[in-house]
């Protein structure tokens, strides 16, 4: 069965730290394809936790070098190819990535593949075709990213400040999981969606069904299972709250 895993449910580091929530990473599995998306701080020990050498993993992508988007990414691409001896799999990353040393040196030659983010562009992990947006409004070079299935249409609303122009990005999408920090975000300089800039979305994308989840701890101070039961109830889709090492199935 088609389903995504999510490993963690925030990107703050005080709610890391504190062990409230784990940092945001997800594991997608769908279509025969295995992808192990944003692995931040300590994804890849749930992901062996979890997972063992039972799955093999595809390809790796990173939407930011944000250490809670990227601290892990280069032990997942030793587990993908089996430390550099098998030249396999695709990783999907901004330059910066590569121009901060993020992804480091002596791991570039392993992954089959590794191809340079530019935005509205498409690219394939195995059976899954995966479509960037236009640059997102954060502090780093940032996207999101759509994923076309068998079935329907995924979007995965990454770190950004909310502007119109993100709508077109994401447009004919069944399902979206967005990244949202903030209950209401006061504060121009903070670039996160808040649940004002998710309605902007259902309205605009109409999808049949939204996940939220990478909280700060703004909205963490609010009631998430109201939330979502007003969103749901409001637009007539289903909300729904992530929590850690939750599985969505499709």
């Amino acid at each position: 069965m088609d389903y995504i895993h999510f490993f963690g449910t925030t990107g703050n580091k005080d709610i890391i730290f504190k062990n409230i929530r784990s940092a945001g990473g997800l594991y997608i599995n769908i279509d025969d394809t295995h992808i192990v998306f944003d692995p931040g701080i300590n994804t890849f020990c749930k992901y062996i936790h979890k997972y063992s050498d039972k799955e093999k993993i595809d390809g790796i992508i990173t939407s930011h070098v944000h250490i809670d988007h990227a601290n892990d990414l280069n032990i997942f691409i030793e587990l993908m190819t089996n430390g550099g001896k098998e030249k396999r799999g695709k990783v999907i990353l901004p330059k910066q990535v590569i121009d901060n040393k993020v992804l480091q040196p002596y791991v570039e030659n392993f992954p089959e593949k590794i191809e340079i983010i530019e935005a509205n562009s498409t690219y394939m992990i195995k059976n899954l075709e995966i479509t960037t947006s236009i640059q997102h409004d954060h502090w780093v070079e940032c996207y999101g990213f759509t994923i076309k299935t068998n079935k329907n249409r995924i979007g995965i609303v990454t770190d950004t400040k909310y502007f119109p122009d993100l709508l077109h990005s994401y447009e004919n999408c069944d399902i979206l999981i967005m990244n949202v920090g903030y209950y209401l975000n006061k504060i121009d300089k903070v670039k996160h969606l808040d649940i004002p800039a998710v309605e902007e979305f259902i309205k605009k994308i109409k999808p049949i069904k939204v996940i939220l989840t990478h909280f700060n701890k703004n909205i963490l101070r609010e009631n998430l299972p109201q939330i979502a039961k007003d969103l749901t109830k409001k637009y007539g889709i289903e909300v729904i709250m992530a929590e850690d090492d939750m599985d969505l199935y499709l």
